[in-house]
């Protein structure tokens, strides 16, 4: 393994004088990270991206991921208001998901993550 060098942090102009969140400020980001963090988590969110889906379709979008953790990790969106689950009253029942507000709101934040990771993908563990 390459050793890497740890470079200092630069700050820009704007930041003379920054001070560190406070605690509660930590806490909410805490809880945001809660809420996209998890095994397959983010591959669900990234699979509805395109459109609404049904539980099926996500499976087989989604290969390797076992019924239970579809289900688990779909409860978890829904419940912090990142998914949305609509049962229709159908025979045989259908249920679909797709992103609310909150979901589409981040992919902006997606996206930037995915620059950060990409510019410092040499110095990030697996």
């Amino acid at each position: 393994m390459e050793k890497q060098t740890i470079e200092p942090r630069t700050y820009g102009d704007e930041c003379d004088g920054c001070t560190g969140p406070e605690r509660i400020e930590v806490m909410r980001f805490q809880r945001a990270i809660r809420a996209i963090t998890g095994k397959w988590k983010i591959e669900i969110v990234c699979s509805l991206v395109a459109g609404p889906m049904r539980f099926g379709e996500l499976r087989r979008a989604l290969p390797g991921i076992t019924q239970h953790m579809l289900t688990e990790q779909l409860r978890d969106l829904a419940r912090n208001g990142i998914v949305i689950r609509t049962a229709y009253p159908e025979v045989p029942p259908r249920v679909e998901y797709a992103l609310s507000q909150a979901g589409i709101d981040l992919m902006p934040t997606f996206g930037a993550l995915h620059d950060w990771a990409l510019r410092y993908q040499n110095r990030l563990a697996d």
